[in-house]
């Protein structure tokens, strides 16, 4: 005669705190689904094309402190870009190739360039020293 025996017949409880966690659960996947998507959404608003090209600006240390203006031809996608030139230091920045208008002003100088910079360009800008560049006065006293 073989024996049998019984598994015991007592209900099990719930866990007491189930629909709590379930509840958590959900949340939390809802909260990285609400966060990847954000994310996505982000990079392609954000999106620019590469900078892949150079403006170089220089300006002699009589022009010290000139102000360069670098804004987009049509004006549109890229706010403009302000910088302060040191005298005789080179600036450089890198740009996505475009059409670009570049606005110096020192005082009562002003310069506008508009070049046009293509995938792996290098464009300077330099402003000679007007007092370098002129011949010297040749009075000799015998």
């Amino acid at each position: 005669m073989a024996t049998e025996t019984s598994a015991s017949t007592t209900p099990e409880a719930p866990a007491p705190f189930a629909t709590e966690r379930h509840i958590f659960v959900l949340f939390s996947i809802a909260l990285v689904a609400v966060m990847f998507v954000g994310m996505v959404g982000l990079l392609y608003w954000r999106e620019r094309p590469a900078a892949s090209a150079l403006l170089v600006l220089r300006v002699p240390p009589a022009n010290d402190g000139a102000i360069a203006t670098i804004d987009l031809k049509n004006g549109q996608g890229v706010s403009p870009i302000v910088k302060t030139l040191e005298g005789g230091q080179e600036v450089r920045i890198p740009l996505p190739p475009g059409e670009y208008v570049v606005r110096i002003e020192h005082k009562n100088k002003r310069i506008r360039a508009e070049p046009i910079l293509s995938e792996n360009s290098y464009y300077p800008i330099i402003i000679e020293d007007p007092a370098t560049t002129q011949p010297k006065n040749k009075s000799t006293k015998k």
